[in-house]
């Protein structure tokens, strides 16, 4: 399917429209010569401004810059607005002036960057190794992959030749440092994050047609994750989820490009693997930005930090990039749940500020970014994201005009005769209107969209009169000729229904049509709901709240426990005939903690599913007692507290749970602000194998243990020195040459 130009497609008002709107009051709160001073300050330049902080200038530095470059230009054929333009211009001749200055083509914010990259012409494997996180560095090549991608969208989305040349120059340095790298060092520097460097190269040939560029797009192919892949295999549980989704993204691009049907469907699968085993009702993954064993969902109804945003957002690319290629229903269907139930909702839909993590679990809650303080990766992705919904509304698809989508929106369209219009108040109506503004007759084939969570298009008619219209797989297609003013009418009546988790677990989510449906559930403890700069700010650390009297649902169709009590309001039944609840849009629900999953039962289950649940709360008191935590082998939590290692190993128990260990020393800081904490609990797992471990806490030795043949994990508390003032240094080396036990989670316990 054929996406038509962003600039042709007009969002009338509705929630989608808005959100663009806030977007776009978001961006221009941002200051253009903040983002800007990591690009000048290395290449030797003086800033205009002070850079901004929190992961602006803690190793990601200019990572938001990228993205601003595309939310721009974005906004600029989004609303027509000359501001967006004006800043595109001073973004591009600062940076042109950054670049100008290294000379060597090298563009970026990423701390010592250039000195960085060029280690790599000559340092081997090594010098690969160091452009991850474990190496001290915070995925330098995920940071300098945003300049890429902004620069390329500047240059396709208006049509900017100064960004062409600019992200040419850049690619083109790249490619004679990679032509000193074996294969061996290259792989190795690919086990790290390093966004849609694969995508960014496709997208290069495609756009100047040099073999190189599409040469390097394969180049960038991770082959830990490739190969299983092309052999159809899912091997994804504990990776980090946005590190594998780009890839796939890339693999997709660069199937395009080479015409190689083998990534193609590499691509392919990922997808389904992802949608169908991994993803949850509003369309996101991952759980403390991991993917965790298909067949246990425990931890995202459990955990704090559910699906992540910026995960949706490459989600939906590589939706984008496999539709153009060939079309799947579920393509469509996908998108409308994700832009509905997850994107829509990132967003503040009053004073803007985005999501970075969207809990699954019961009443718990979200946090927002502010324009100046949370400089996150999901602030990224949302500043593109608001204004991208309307390449989703139309398309052609074998000589068809699609509609995919059902908002309000107008189609500028020569190739089928002039303008369509879409007039719907859905999905608080459920009347949609087609009009064909077309400046003559036109013979063509209308397809519209089925979405799976209906059976027809009802009524549907053209020009008042039913009509008849060709079924095919996720559509129905009407061939005649147009002419001026016709207008096709039909109706959307929205199903309710039910999801169960992906593993089958009896925990259950709620819909009218494709909308996910939500319970409020207080506006108290909201701990940082609207985030500070700190480097933890985007999640929501406010108490958990038990399950113990979570209410219970009886495990019936929707029908028999929804009541309808007017538009997009509904009342959901418990077992409990007294404590009904109101359920309403997902999207609507903000600064407040809410419940989109139930807990449900047959009715011969109730006492056991309310023991059950019981005995999930029997974490929620070392909850409360943690001051601090760190999860070792998860890239954010190790990022965020400043990790450092050598002769590290990061290892994976069957369930996907990560641990790291060392044969030589490996440190985390830790935070205790107010001097609460009074024991640190370090949680262990030994494979049998003899290990030894010195534990230094603010260089204060607390205890050294050996062990010769244990097995298993398990947790050790050591009370704390006095006068330890924070924040602390915590280190693990290896004893007696014997390495140490993977390390699984430490806390700072009250």
């Amino acid at each position: 399917m054929k996406q038509f130009p962003l600039g042709r497609v007009t969002l009338l008002d509705g929630p989608l429209a808005r959100a663009a709107r806030t977007d776009l009051e978001y961006v221009l709160a941002m200051d253009p010569d903040r983002l800007l001073a990591p690009f000048l300050r290395e290449a030797g330049l003086e800033p205009r401004a002070a850079s901004y902080g929190n992961w602006e200038d803690s190793g990601l530095d200019g990572h938001i810059g990228g993205h601003y470059l595309s939310a721009l230009a974005l906004l600029a054929v989004v609303t027509g607005e000359a501001e967006p333009r004006r800043r595109l211009d001073h973004m591009l001749t600062e940076l042109e002036r950054a670049q100008d200055a290294l000379g060597t083509g090298y563009i970026g914010g990423v701390p010592g960057g250039a000195a960085l990259f060029e280690n790599l012409r000559e340092g081997g494997t090594e010098a690969a190794r160091e452009l991850g996180w474990a190496g001290g560095n915070w995925v330098p090549w995920y940071n300098v992959h945003k300049t890429f991608a902004g620069l390329i969208d500047v240059h396709r989305l208006i049509g900017d030749e100064r960004a062409l040349a600019m992200v040419t120059r850049l690619a083109d340095w790249w490619l004679g440092i990679a032509a000193g790298m074996d294969d061996e060092a290259f792989e190795v520097m690919l086990d790290t994050e390093f966004g849609g460097m694969n995508e960014a190269y496709a997208d290069l040939a495609a756009l100047t047609g040099r073999q190189d560029y599409a040469d390097m797009a394969v180049r960038f192919s991770h082959k830990a994750i490739l190969d299983a892949l092309l052999e159809r295999r899912d091997n994804l549980t504990g990776q980090h989820a946005n590190t594998q989704i780009p890839k796939a993204i890339g693999y997709a691009a660069a199937a395009a490009v080479r015409g190689d049907k083998d990534l193609e469907a590499a691509a392919r699968f990922f997808w389904h693997e992802v949608i169908e085993q991994r993803s949850v009702a509003i369309g996101g993954n991952s759980v403390r930005e991991h993917f965790h064993a298909v067949d246990d969902f425990s931890p995202m109804i459990e955990d704090r930090e559910g699906p992540e945003t910026c995960n949706t957002y490459n989600m939906l690319k590589l939706t984008k990039a496999l539709a153009e290629a060939e079309l799947e229903p579920a393509h469509l269907d996908y998108v409308e749940r994700a832009i509905l139930n997850h994107q829509l909702p990132s967003q503040h839909p009053e004073r803007g500020g985005f999501v970075y993590f969207t809990p699954m679990r019961p009443r718990h809650y979200r946090v927002y970014s502010q324009p100046h303080l949370g400089m996150w990766c999901c602030v990224g992705t949302g500043i593109e994201a608001q204004a991208k919904y309307g390449e989703w509304v139309f398309g052609e698809h074998e000589g068809a005009l699609a509609v995919n989508l059902y908002v309000p929106a107008v189609l500028e369209t020569p190739e089928f005769g002039g303008r369509v219009r879409v007039e719907t108040a859905f999905p608080a109506s459920k009347s949609v209107t087609i009009t064909l503004d077309i400046e003559e007759p036109r013979e063509f084939t209308l397809r519209l969209r089925v979405p799976f969570w209906t059976d027809e298009l009802a009524d549907l008619e053209v020009n008042g009169e039913p009509v008849d219209a060709e079924a095919v797989p996720g559509a129905v297609l009407i061939g005649r000729t147009w002419r001026p003013g016709d207008t096709v009418t039909f109706r959307l009546p929205l199903r309710l229904r039910v999801e169960r988790l992906p593993d089958g677990s009896p925990w259950q989510a709620y819909f009218a049509g494709p909308i996910l449906l939500a319970a409020r559930d207080g506006e108290e403890h909201l701990t940082g709901l609207i985030a500070d700069d700190s480097r933890m700010g985007h999640v929501a650390w406010g108490p958990l709240r038990g399950f113990a009297d979570v209410p219970i649902v009886a495990d019936r169709p929707a029908d028999e426990v929804l009541t309808s009590e007017g538009p997009l309001r509904y009342r959901l039944a418990t077992v409990d005939p007294e404590a009904s609840v109101e359920l309403v849009p997902f999207y609507e629900v903000h600064d407040t903690r809410y419940t989109l999953y139930w807990p449900v039962a047959a009715e011969d289950g109730i006492a056991e599913r309310r023991e059950a649940l019981i005995a999930i709360d029997r974490d929620l008191p070392l909850d409360a007692m943690t001051v601090d935590k760190v999860a070792f082998g998860e890239q954010q939590p190790e990022t965020d507290h400043r990790f450092r290692g050598e002769d590290t190993e990061v290892t994976m128990d069957a369930n996907g749970r990560r641990a790291r260990r060392t044969t030589g020393s490996m440190s985390v800081v830790l935070g205790d602000a107010d001097g609460e904490a009074r024991r640190l609990r370090v949680g262990y797992r030994l494979d049998g194998d003899p290990a030894a471990v010195a534990v230094r806490l603010g260089g204060v030795l607390l205890a050294e243990e050996h062990w010769d043949a244990a097995q298993g994990d398990f947790d050790f508390d050591y009370n704390l020195p006095e006068g330890l003032t924070s924040p602390l240094e915590l280190e693990f080396a290896a004893r007696d040459g014997r390495p140490t036990p993977a390390i699984t989670t430490v806390r700072l316990i009250r």
